[in-house]
């Protein structure tokens, strides 16, 4: 797990002339970013922001034995689950009757692994006897009526398996992307009651609302704001005491070409609407749900770009989210862990690609539609390995960095503090580019700080900053002296020249932050 598969080595070297390059002068390569695992990061008591999906395996899209094994060393802090109400309740009856055992194997297998499951509550149900219980799959009717007092008796029942007599999930999302599907009221008086279920049953649990399409991001006065503002107002007013504000989420789904909230200032305008509206009312903002294909694709979210996607612009793409996340102080998801083999075709968002789809909604045994085993890992599984490696917790925010930077360029800057040994890092990418690109290789450039510097590097000049690409996590040395200038304790400033830098990040840290082998 440790060092890059074949396959991800021929994928990097396939687009290495014509996708980034190799640094110049100044920087010698002496390794690669070491990965952790979730269990590793659990032991040594560090938490992360990141997550990543394991969404359809209640359908039967995925199949969790296939990807099991993978998630752990992906070093991810949670996973998201479908629980599947019209899966879990296959036969209608009074009482009624549950068969949690594929969620059981799920939600059991990934605390294994150190994985937090963040369950989602959902769809409808569509068997036999189920009178108004909504609709099994995505854009489908909600439960009303007697269905809704059976939606409300399966949500008791599964927040109270998974509490008792060990607390196995403590963070649940209700429904997923209601806009543009059901009533923005409708959807809100769901949320509330369910909230306030959970609750009942769980003081300490986590909930999410919304979850919605990134719709929510089209400024103020757009439909999809405003459907948000209906939906948090409404639920913000009438959650009641038994709901902390503080314990719940605003879910969003920003599948966009540029997976940046701030390359341009519309787009500023258009996410500081939705984050005013959701802090305003006490609550946090979650990223639930994104990614790219790493193929061309007809079917999906990004499948609309003007180029396809491939293997190289989907890290790239998730790099840039969520480290753009993890600077806004967001937990975020990345969608998904595996390819996933709907009915329509095969999803190729998964860091892990599968064998061949073919369609077979209803085979006598063995997974639907085609080969869903495992055939390799995608460049964007070492990038997310390279992510979780490096950032976590104990990293703070330098706000008022003073890093300028050409333009269209992002710089973030961060500091750590181990028992009183500094240790400073600056992330870097250009952000006004529209994924996927053809070409987009790096340019040499400058940045000038005038609020941050490195300060192990002040201590000594021996402990030179090292430099890491974290889309094929090679981690450089820097040679001699022309890359870093002016690095200035007392005045708490740098000058970095001939950085490398394209359209994904990179990380130029003092020794320490990035550790390799």
């Amino acid at each position: 797990w440790n060092l890059k598969t074949a396959a991800q080595a021929l994928a990097l070297a396939a687009c290495a002339s014509t996708a980034f390059a190799q640094p110049g002068p100044g920087f010698g390569l002496i390794g690669e970013v070491k990965p952790r695992s979730t269990a590793d990061m659990v032991a040594a008591g560090i938490t992360s922001p990141f997550g990543i999906g394991g969404e359809t395996t209640d359908r039967g899209y995925s199949t969790f034995e296939n990807w099991r094994d993978y998630l752990g060393p992906l070093g991810a802090s949670k996973v998201r689950i479908q629980s599947g109400w019209h899966f879990i309740e296959p036969v209608i009856t009074s009482p009624a009757t549950y068969d949690f055992s594929k969620l059981d194997t799920i939600v059991n297998g990934v605390r294994a692994q150190g994985v937090k499951p963040f369950v989602f509550l959902g769809y409808g149900n569509e068997q036999a006897g189920c009178t108004s219980c909504g609709t099994k799959g995505l854009g489908g009717v909600l439960p009303t009526g007697t269905g809704r007092q059976k939606w409300l008796d399966f949500v008791r029942a599964t927040v109270t398996r998974y509490n008792q007599p060990t607390v196995k999930v403590t963070d649940w999302e209700i429904w997923n992307e209601p806009d543009g599907h059901v009533p923005a009221a409708d959807y809100a008086q769901l949320a509330v009651q369910t909230a306030q279920l959970i609750k009942s049953i769980q003081p300490g649990a986590k909930i999410t609302i919304g979850s919605f399409t990134s719709g929510v991001l089209g400024g103020s006065t757009s439909d999809g704001y405003l459907y948000a503002k209906s939906v948090v107002d409404y639920f913000a007013d009438n959650k009641g005491a038994t709901v902390p504000s503080a314990d719940v989420s605003v879910g969003f789904h920003p599948y966009w070409a540029l997976p940046d909230y701030d390359s341009y200032p519309t787009q500023v305008a258009k996410f500081d609407a939705l984050r005013t509206l959701v802090e305003g009312r006490g609550f946090k903002l979650r990223q639930g749900e994104n990614g790219a294909p790493s193929t061309a694709c007809q079917y999906f979210a990004l499948c609309d770009t003007a180029a396809p996607f491939d293997e190289v612009n989907q890290a790239k793409y998730m790099l840039r989210r969520m480290l753009g996340d993890f600077w806004r102080g967001m937990e975020t998801n990345i969608f998904t862990i595996v390819d996933l083999h709907y009915d329509s075709t095969k999803n190729t968002k998964g860091l892990l690609r599968t064998g061949t789809w073919q369609y077979n909604p209803n085979p006598a045994s063995g997974p639907k539609n085609g080969d869903q085993t495992v055939q390799a890992r995608k460049i964007a599984y070492g990038s997310y390995q390279n992510v979780t490696a490096i950032f976590d917790n104990r990293l703070q925010r330098i706000a008022n960095h003073g890093c300028t930077a050409p333009y269209d360029h992002t710089v973030h800057a961060y500091t750590r503090n181990d028992a009183g040994v500094v240790r400073n890092m600056l992330v870097v990418w250009k952000k006004t580019t529209e994924l996927p690109t053809a070409t987009a290789g790096t340019t040499p450039i400058t940045i000038n700080c005038s609020g941050f510097h490195f300060a192990r590097y002040a201590q000594s000049s021996t402990l030179r900053p090292r430099f890491a690409d974290l889309l094929d996590g090679n981690v450089y040395q820097l040679t001699d002296t022309s890359v870093v200038l002016n690095n200035n304790a007392g005045t708490n400033s740098v000058q970095v020249k001939n950085l490398p830098v394209g359209d994904y990040p990179v990380v130029i840290a003092d020794q320490g932050l990035v550790i390799f082998q």
